[in-house]
């Protein structure tokens, strides 16, 4: 399979998401077309703890060399292009995929940005070398994947990485590789102060001058707002004109916030799976890649929010999962290469900047444009193909996004109002999986005789201990505080008159007498820390903490 040379944007009338105008024979006014943004795993390169957990010089290359086929017609393993397993520590490497990518339209990676508790890193290497070689053309934003790191038999959620290969490798605590923790404003700093290098190079994609930044799981992380409003103000302390924050995998969207991205395939897979359209092949359920593209055109994006699509390459983790895993089937370029240019036509109509693409090189996964033994250049050739099939279609095609275009200005009240209450929603629906997590730890922890607020306490040299949040949590911890032999000074709650008599409660906003220790069971433990802390400079503890802690201890 040949590697066709002919570049993205040639005599197609059409301006890209990077700026670029190109000439229209049919004198049409010239259309802007999204900016495709892949997204990159930067896995491919040995790393210490890659060593450490899963054997010397593993990297996901070993996952897809040692892929099995799992039932009749399944194409595995699959194999890089003339067998180039290639090592993203090379600049070699990165020149090679940025001249790819640019030659076919790709306008940019988003790379995958791992940030764990207490600013631990993970396959940093790639993204902190290409800050270092300027010269390679490569236009690049982040997506913070914060969930923890875990091996599949941990009881925590959160990110599983190399399934079959759980039993090599060191052991860890709780199968937990690395422990993901938002922490508080100092940490957020941190965090800022690492990426500013990275927001100030020139290749960094933004809009307006403002870096985009992808939050992977928004609705995991719980001081989301208090940690966007302080990013904002340090963009601002640092001479950025703001910064541009879009959520992904997101139940509803949030107004700290500026935009959603629809991540797939999981939302179309889960969508599929819940009409009964997935199959179940010697244990591996699998999807049509028809059925696939279909749900992702007709995905519609969130009511009154700017929304981008993302588009899907293909799917298959059986590399990672075997039998167990989820895979994509009867998947083509010619499937691919209409599915896009539906899409691209979707995002023109909603004005979007940018359309993401599931993936560049998310191998293990069966996701990737790279070229391959099967295929050659033909998706990187659908690319391209696509792109110029959207420029070049007739304005009057348009007029949905004029119209769209037209009827903005009177619905903009509305949609704020929409928005206003699906924030509280989403608020609502957050603080609710908070409760029923931390309870499903804590019922855990009391199955294997591990609880024992006391013990933390005692520790902590705390004698007399106040509960700010009374109701279902907090009366939790009186009955556990109570069995443990202590007893609560008193209660904090806004709703004094909903609390019998038992326990003394203040209002927030009350005198209250001092104390050695406040325990948080509310949901927005950020705010009320700082609420507290205008008139109590005691020690302050949050009660998920305080269990987490409890599951830490052997």
């Amino acid at each position: 399979m040949k590697e066709n040379g002919m570049e993205n944007g040639t005599g197609n009338g059409m301006e890209t998401g990077n700026g670029m105008k190109t000439g229209n024979k049919s004198g049409n006014k010239a259309k802007k077309i999204p900016q495709i943004l892949a997204v990159y795993l930067p896995q491919f390169h040995e790393t210490q703890d890659n060593n450490r957990w899963w054997g010397k010089g593993f990297t996901d290359w070993e996952s897809v060399k040692t892929a099995e086929p799992c039932f009749e017609g399944h194409e595995e393993p699959r194999i890089p292009l003339h067998g180039e397993y290639y090592d993203l520590g090379r600049k070699e490497t990165m020149l090679r995929q940025a001249e790819l990518a640019k030659k076919y339209g790709i306008g940019g990676f988003c790379f995958y940005h791992y940030y764990f508790k207490d600013g631990k890193k993970e396959l940093e290497l790639p993204a902190q070398n290409l800050l270092r070689w300027k010269d390679i053309d490569m236009p690049f934003c982040f997506n913070w994947a914060s969930e923890s790191w875990i091996r599949s038999w941990s009881r925590i959620s959160g990110n599983v990485w190399a399934e079959r290969y759980e039993g090599a490798g060191e052991k860890v605590p709780d199968g937990i590789l690395v422990r993901q923790d938002y922490g508080k404003e100092d940490e957020w700093r941190r965090h800022f102060e690492y990426l500013l290098p990275f927001f100030r190079d020139e290749r960094y994609i933004k809009l307006d001058g403002k870096p985009v930044f992808l939050f992977y799981s928004p609705d995991d992380i719980k001081p989301l707002r208090q940690m966007t409003a302080c990013w904002r103000e340090l963009a601002a302390e640092n001479g950025l004109p703001g910064l541009y924050l879009i959520g992904a995998r997101m139940t509803v969207p949030d107004e700290c916030l500026d935009a959603a991205l629809v991540y797939e395939p999981r939302n179309s897979m889960n969508r599929l799976n819940g009409a009964g359209m997935a199959e179940v092949k010697n244990g591996v359920r699998c999807y049509d890649y028809r059925d696939m593209w279909k749900s992702v055109l007709e995905t519609e994006p969130f009511y009154g929010y700017r929304t981008y699509f993302c588009g899907i390459t293909g799917y298959d983790d059986t590399p990672r999962r075997g039998k167990s895993g989820e895979a994509l089937v009867q998947d083509s370029p010619g499937i691919f290469r209409e599915g896009l240019k539906g899409l691209l036509q979707k995002s023109i109509r909603y004005g979007n900047e940018y359309l993401f693409l599931n993936a560049w090189n998310e191998w293990g996964e069966g996701m990737y444009l790279e070229p391959d033994e099967r295929s050659g250049y033909c998706y990187l050739e659908a690319v391209r193909d696509a792109l110029r099939d959207a420029a070049a279609m007739p304005e009057e095609d348009m007029a949905a996004e004029e119209t769209d275009r037209a009827g903005e200005e009177n619905i903009r009240t509305a949609e704020e109002a929409v928005r206003r209450e699906i924030s509280e929603l989403d608020y609502q629906l957050k603080k609710f999986k908070h409760l029923f997590q931390t309870v499903d730890r804590w019922l855990f922890l009391e199955q294997e005789g591990r609880v024992c607020f006391s013990a933390l306490l005692e520790a902590e040299h705390v004698d007399t201990v106040a509960v700010y949040g009374m109701a279902a949590l907090g009366k939790h911890l009186l009955l556990q505080l109570k069995k443990e032999g202590r007893t609560a000074a008193f209660g904090i709650d806004r709703y004094v008159g909903q609390f019998g008599g038992d326990c003394a409660v203040y209002r927030p906003e009350d005198e209250f007498p001092p104390v050695d220790a406040i325990i948080i069971t509310a949901y927005d433990t950020a705010a009320v820390t700082e609420m507290l802390r205008r008139k109590y400079q005691g020690k302050i503890f949050a009660l998920d903490e305080m269990v987490d802690a409890m599951g830490k201890q052997e």
